[in-house]
């Protein structure tokens, strides 16, 4: 669904906001989520006059929305990924929380940074959904579900699906899948070995860090021992 009539390489976006909200799910219950704020601003100034800028809030599912339909509508495309939805990575952080400021704010680069690609192609720049996600404040999933996306894509596993259905399979593409899947077992296990030693690693960075602290608090009150102290803790911790 493109239109020639307008172009998101002619607009400033940005996602300049994160907001931890509570709402009620499609099942009704209550969440905790996070709501981030799109801005959007156009570069072209027409007869001086200054040019306002528009906002809206989106949650990360709206975001997820938008790449399905993109996914779906084309193919032909390498539609860019989405930051992670979660901490996996427990190195990163001090907690597994996805309230966690931190991680809030790098999902807040990584959501802008999606989306300013998306500007930046010269097929989905014209999509009218995407301009929709950026200025339509409510009602955008029905205007998404009135495109029939997620029928395409249904039909479009189940032809998948069809397609693999092989009565007498080439024994060498069987041969590769058990390789492949073999390959991901490994990998994935060594990612998990990687992250538990990162883990001790970061709790051993962490101690030390509370010894520079302590090593300078100390310089301060003997004052005697003060100059050797802090020698200590900058040869040693690295304090600031």
């Amino acid at each position: 669904m493109t239109e020639s009539n307008f172009s998101l390489k002619k607009i400033e976006i940005s996602v300049s906001e994160a907001e931890k909200r509570t709402g009620r799910n499609a099942m009704n219950m209550q969440e905790t989520y996070t709501a981030y704020l799109i801005e959007t601003r156009s570069v072209e100034h027409s007869d001086g006059q200054s040019v306002l800028t528009d906002s809206l809030w989106r949650r990360c599912s709206a975001f997820e929305w938008l790449r399905n339909y993109l996914l779906v509508y084309y193919p032909h495309i390498v539609v860019p990924p989405l930051p992670e939805k979660r901490a996996e990575f427990v190195w990163h952080k001090l907690s597994a929380d996805n309230m966690d400021p931190d991680f809030v704010e790098r999902r807040r680069i990584g959501l802008e940074n999606f989306l300013l690609r998306l500007a930046s192609h010269p097929i989905l720049c014209r999509d009218k959904i995407f301009y929709l996600f950026l200025t339509q404040e409510g009602n955008w999933k029905e205007t998404v579900n009135e495109t029939g996306f997620q029928l395409k894509a249904d039909s479009r596993l189940k032809a998948l699906n069809a397609t693999f259905r092989v009565k007498n399979p080439d024994k060498r593409f069987i041969e590769l899948k058990h390789y492949s899947d073999e390959l991901q077992s490994v990998i994935s296990h060594l990612l998990r070995v990687r992250a538990r030693v990162a883990d001790r690693l970061y709790g051993v960075y962490k101690v030390h860090g509370n010894y520079g602290r302590v090593f300078s608090e100390w310089s301060a009150i003997e004052k005697e021992m003060g100059d050797g102290l802090q020698s200590e803790c900058w040869s040693s911790y690295g304090c600031v």
